[in-house]
């Protein structure tokens, strides 16, 4: 605990920043990739599956999630 305390005390990190960093993949999943997930897994949301705004919306979210990434490397 004294060297996490050390740590933090030094560093001084941005904790807005921080829930700004990690929030933004997390909102991203729920919103673009967890209903695709459904319309695969769930048999009343079958129907929907098949569409080419499918994978558009996945590859959106796989965009707005890898926005981590690249905040991470330019924290660093």
């Amino acid at each position: 605990m004294l060297l996490t305390t050390w740590a933090v005390a030094t560093l001084n990190p941005s904790i807005l920043g921080m829930i700004e960093t990690l929030g933004g993949p997390v909102i991203a999943m729920i919103l673009f990739l967890m209903p695709m997930y459904a319309i695969q897994k769930v048999p009343a949301m079958r129907k929907y599956s098949g569409h080419v705004s499918n994978v558009f919306v996945v590859i959106m979210g796989l965009i707005a999630i890898s926005a981590i990434f690249y905040s991470l490397y330019t924290m660093f």
